[in-house]
């Protein structure tokens, strides 16, 4: 991969090239610090967003391998100038992809990810809706096999007011000169960074051959499976691979008895003889039929060889796909901010959707916020069928790069419960001695370094300031973990109950701004 010690004004010339390629979202970028693996051999990292725009320098940082990138597609206005498919399987063989993709005339260039798979790449000339680019990947990626993968951009539009960032994508080149995230030329080889550019340069495409490259990639099929799930059709047109017969025929048989419910046990018979090669024996079709037949089954979308054709968002358009021509609302790209308490976002039908807590656990607040958000309710569905998608779009959640991001400590409650605290402590009237905590001051013992006051009069601080979100048994608690103790005095006579925390720093009065007038004031 080395290019050796290039000279400073190449490197910036391609410095400059990379940025302009990965333009997105310009408010926020996502980082990386990788850490450890899973079981699967992914590199596992600690994700962020870091609020700010980009820089020539943030992008050099990233190519010499000092701080990994990620950048969300989609920019402020919902367009994009490039999206991919994300290939999350090990071990992969890229030679094999670029093979497919030559054969498709698709013009994605394929790159290694951290982990050993593949990030897919179409480049615009131009500006793109971020709902046609989402839209065209995935279906080339169920043409190509690569069906369910995640697709960038995951989101249609953006939130931007309510702090939704959407999810960004590791970049490629990482370390340019020693990482193993690169590109592959046409022959396999490994690309160098300068070849990288020219070839994601030269494989760019307008919007209008956008729309031309899906109407040749995804042809007309025959009646055979009309209205049929996506899957069932591209795999007419390729063949179902050895060792899927049994599980093919079987969706074939549920598309049939859909479609042609009179007479699906005659069709099966002709779909075994005149699709598969070879065809099945017919004591093997008879068992496929009488599963079918004694229950209403519905799709092995999760089986071979259909999943990696699928099309979800497609599928459930269709009258005889998984969603009876509905248009059953899809739920997809969890994200959560790891605030206190914690913000979701969640697509539905690729709008977002702001939830707390309480809205992905209970059906009717998620419905309620769907209806104030984007003027839709979701239908209801059962409380096993619920539970069991909220754990599945967790899991996937958990799974996903930059999709837990974790905020700052002052936009918490947390970070907003120790403000109070500190500004308790040391911008109240302090008492002189320890009897004047009787006068609902805070005492602070220099000597010792701590700070002493009853819990009632920090709780009607906490009121006065309207910060109603924390009861005595949580302020107790949240006194703890920065060493706070429960003690007792005798004062006046009486038992007086106290808490007592490390002191704060006290702020001294008349320092110097380092700004000579208010005109220089950055803000």
């Amino acid at each position: 991969m080395g290019e050796g010690n290039l000279p400073l004004f190449f490197m910036k010339k391609e410095i400059e090239k990379f940025a302009r390629l990965f333009r997105g979202l310009n408010r926020a970028y996502g980082s990386l610090d990788m850490t450890t693996k899973d079981a699967r051999g992914k590199q596992k990292g600690k994700y962020k967003f870091v609020h700010e725009p980009r820089t020539i320098a943030t992008y050099e940082a990233h190519l010499k391998g000092s701080t990994s990138i990620g950048v969300v597609p989609i920019n402020e206005e919902n367009l994009c100038r490039w999206g991919a498919i994300d290939v999350d399987q090990y071990p992969l063989d890229h030679s094999a992809i670029i093979k497919k993709l030559a054969e498709v005339e698709v013009p994605l260039v394929v790159c290694r990810s951290k982990s050993g798979g593949a990030h897919l790449y179409l480049f615009f000339t131009e500006l793109v809706e971020a709902e046609k680019v989402q839209v065209k990947l995935k279906e080339i990626a169920a043409e190509i096999g690569f069906g369910g993968c995640e697709i960038f951009p995951k989101q249609i539009k953006l939130v931007l007011e309510r702090g939704d960032n959407g999810n960004f994508l590791n970049l490629p080149y990482f370390d340019h000169e020693g990482g193993l995230r690169y590109a592959f030329n046409k022959d396999g080889s490994a690309a160098t960074l300068k070849e990288f550019l020219d070839l994601a340069e030269s494989s760019a495409i307008t919007e209008q051959a956008l729309d031309d490259l899906m109407s040749k990639t995804v042809p007309e099929v025959d009646d055979k499976l009309k209205d049929g799930p996506p899957c069932l059709q591209a795999l007419l047109r390729q063949g179902f691979p050895e060792g899927t017969r049994n599980n093919g025929l079987f969706n074939l048989g549920v598309y049939l008895r859909k479609a042609f419910p009179d007479e699906w046990e005659t069709k099966i018979l002709e779909y075994n003889q005149s699709i598969m090669d070879p065809a099945l024996d017919l004591k093997e079709v008879n068992i496929v039929a009488d599963q079918i037949k004694k229950k209403d089954y519905q799709y092995k979308c999760a089986d071979q060889p259909v999943c990696n054709f699928c099309n979800k968002d497609l599928c459930r358009s269709r009258k005889h796909g998984v969603g009876g021509g509905a248009n059953t609302p899809t739920v997809a790209n969890l994200r959560k901010y790891d605030s206190e308490p914690p913000l979701w976002f969640l697509d539905v039908n690729g709008s977002p959707v702001e939830l707390d807590t309480e809205g992905l656990q209970k059906q009717p607040r998620f419905q309620i916020l769907c209806m104030e958000q984007i003027n839709f309710m979701p239908r209801t569905i059962t409380r096993q069928a619920w539970e069991t998608m909220m754990n599945m779009l967790l899991s996937q959640m958990l799974d996903t790069e930059g999709a837990v991001i974790t905020t700052s400590e002052d936009t918490s409650l947390r970070g907003q419960f120790y403000d109070m605290l500190e500004e308790f402590s040391t911008h109240m009237q302090s008492a002189m001695d320890r009897e004047e905590i009787l006068l609902r001051r805070p005492w602070t013992d220099e000597e010792e370094g701590r700070t002493y006051f009853r819990l009632k009069d920090f709780e009607a601080f906490l009121k006065r300031n309207k910060f109603f979100e924390y009861r005595s048994n949580k302020i107790a608690q949240r006194l703890r973990d920065i060493d706070g103790k429960s003690e007792q005095f005798r004062i006046k006579g009486r038992t007086v109950r106290c808490w007592s925390i490390p002191s704060f720093a006290k702020i001294e009065e008349g320092f110097e701004s380092r700004f000579d007038d208010e005109e220089d004031l950055p803000f």
